[in-house]
């Protein structure tokens, strides 16, 4: 038997289908939407409080709120909320002051400090070639007792500590580099020189161009013996795109001074970009290799990138008769702690790392540009590992550790972890000097 249905009730009944099908289509299609986008619910939970926060200032706040200020301050919120100090948002200028420093363009004084134990104060260790404190007239060993800009005084005080010197010099250097985003800023420095005070000078922030600050430094000498200057002593504070070729004609000067070992410090140094640095760490890795890298970075895709050594043998042929101590510390991180690693890691034998363990920092960061807000972003994007190491294992959670004394080391009385900045240097001296027959003091 066959019942038969009006076309209304047929119209009726494909209606109420379409009908049926529109939710299942939707629930479909945002469970597919839940695969393709991971943390969708949350997303939308975040993007509905953001709705809901811009709805109240709308309707709440007592004034009517700078929609590019309020846009800028939610990315710098968005990437700090990260926690991660090595992400951030740089604004249009910041952007263009990090990217003038990355070319080697440091707005700074030009002065190296140390402290003095004849002063009890601070006083001038280096003055860097060409800079405005050169031009100024300060010199090596004037005692700094006060300085200040626009009124401001700033962390250098008269009678200073064993104890607080460190964190002064530190404080100094950032209130003197970091915070200056132009070139007519001005310090005005009050100084003694051979324990009379000297006029006080006005020195201006310049547009200096090196990474590093060079000398001559007596090597050990025995008892009875007269010291002689064979150690080259480089510091490097940074690495920018300029600091590789200046590491190399520092090299070559200190060796046309009969440098016959070299000190390379690096304590307190922790600013750079990958690529500088690699060209840095180049000028040693002499040693032709036919597996490794010098670095390789690990995405978060799980791609491996490989920076191999090109082996020029530019500078090592001026080392090989010497040894060379690295200096680390507590400060010394990211891209200085993969320096340090990785020319002990290419020239065991003939490199020494001296001091005390570093910071532990194995992140890289790349620079995004923000076009819609201006600036850009700075974000980790990748952890690095040196020469030698196996990038799926850890190898930087407790710092770059000092060498280890090898059995004729301990046999002697070397040592490579030292405390104290001018102890460190001391033993630095004393190792490269005579690196495998004599006492550390």
């Amino acid at each position: 038997m066959s019942r038969k249905i009006t076309v209304g009730a047929a119209f009726a009944i494909a209606l109420l289908m379409v009908a049926a099908s529109i939710p299942l289509t939707m629930l479909y299609a945002r469970n597919q939407q839940n695969k393709l986008i991971k943390n969708l619910p949350q997303l939308i939970e975040d993007f509905g409080a953001l709705q809901e926060i811009q709805k109240k200032i709308s309707d709440e706040y007592y004034k009517d709120p700078a929609g590019d200020r309020v846009t800028t301050g939610m990315v710098r919120g968005y990437i700090a909320g990260l926690g991660d100090p090595g992400s951030r948002y740089l604004s249009a200028q910041e952007y263009k002051t990090y990217m003038d420093r990355l070319e080697g363009k440091t707005p700074e004084l030009g002065i190296v400090l140390k402290y003095s134990p004849e002063v009890f104060g601070l006083v001038i260790d280096q003055v860097k070639a060409g800079s405005t404190a050169a031009v100024s007239g300060l010199r090596k060993g004037d005692h700094i007792t006060k300085a200040e800009s626009g009124g401001v005084v700033l962390s250098i005080k008269p009678d200073v500590t064993l104890d607080e010197y460190e964190d002064l010099i530190s404080k100094f250097y950032e209130e003197t580099t970091v915070a200056a985003d132009t070139a007519s800023i001005a310090v005005t420095i009050t100084y003694k020189r051979d324990g009379a005070f000297q006029p006080p000078v006005n020195v201006m922030l310049g547009s200096a161009v090196s990474s590093i600050s060079v000398e001559m430094k007596n090597a050990w000498a025995k008892e009875g013996e007269t010291p002689e200057r064979t150690v080259g002593y480089i510091q490097i504070s940074h690495f920018f795109k300029n600091t590789a070729a200046q590491l190399e004609n520092a090299i070559k000067e200190l060796h046309n001074q009969n440098a016959q070992s070299y000190i390379l410090d690096v304590r307190g140094c922790s600013e750079g970009n990958l690529e500088s640095v690699l060209k840095a760490i180049d000028l040693f890795a002499y040693v032709s290799r036919d597996t490794g890298a010098m670095a390789t970075v690990r995405y978060k895709d799980g791609t491996l990138v490989q920076h191999p050594s090109t082996a020029n043998n530019r500078v090592m042929s001026y080392t090989t008769g010497g040894y060379i101590a690295v200096l680390i510390d507590g400060n010394t991180s990211g891209v200085a702690e993969l320096f340090a690693y990785d020319l002990w890691a290419y020239n065991p034998d003939k490199v020494f790392l001296v001091g005390a363990p570093t910071k532990g920092l194995n992140t890289i960061q790349e620079l995004f540009p923000l076009p819609t807000v201006g600036g850009a972003a700075l974000l980790t994007v990748g952890t690095v590992s040196p020469y030698g190491v196996d990038p799926d294992k850890p190898w930087n959670e407790k710092g770059v550790q000092p060498s280890d004394p090898s059995d004729a080391d301990k046999k002697e009385g070397i040592i490579y972890r030292i405390s104290g900045r001018e102890q460190q240097l001391i033993g630095a001296i004393a190792i490269v000097s005579k690196p495998r027959n004599m006492p550390v003091e």
